[in-house]
């Protein structure tokens, strides 16, 4: 059973996922679920492709997922620890039908073997829900710079 939580942004979606792509600043996202994200050296420089590998720091464990969609909607991996706890997670990056300019980001888990059946007494639910808080957050205060920055 997937694991989702959503949270509206006062950001355009492009500028959402540009935030997300900046992986040199993910600490500064100030997460428990997600501490850093950096592409491996092996990997050339420009737009992340497909069944690229990167590092994920989730929460003090570090492990490789595989890339499995980046799109201008939605960025996907597959990711494992330990080949025990592993799952899809996705972000979409989608227009507010709500609020025109802003977006609506949705983070989901599809967990897999062993972290299927843990993901409840773990408290997987309020990560992801603390995670969304924590992008957006991060997302708004670069966004609200960057305008300040233009005035």
């Amino acid at each position: 059973m997937p694991i989702a939580a959503q949270i509206e942004i006062d950001a355009s979606p492009e500028e959402v996922r540009n935030v997300f792509l900046d992986f040199e600043h993910w600490p500064e996202i100030e997460s428990d679920m997600i501490k850093a994200i950096s592409r491996l050296p092996s990997h050339p420089d420009g737009p992340i492709e497909v069944n690229e590998k990167l590092a994920v720091n989730f929460g003090g464990i570090t492990s490789n997922v595989n890339v499995l969609a980046n799109t201008p909607t939605e960025f996907r991996w597959r990711g494992d620890i330990f080949y025990v706890l592993s799952g899809d997670h996705t972000f979409r990056f989608e227009p507010s039908t709500a609020h025109p300019g802003k977006t609506l980001f949705v983070s989901t888990e599809i967990p897999m073997r062993l972290l299927k059946p843990l993901a409840g007494p773990i408290g997987m639910q309020k990560s992801v829900e603390s995670f969304c808080e924590d992008f957006k957050r991060r997302v708004e205060s670069v966004v609200k710079g960057r305008v300040e920055v233009e005035s």
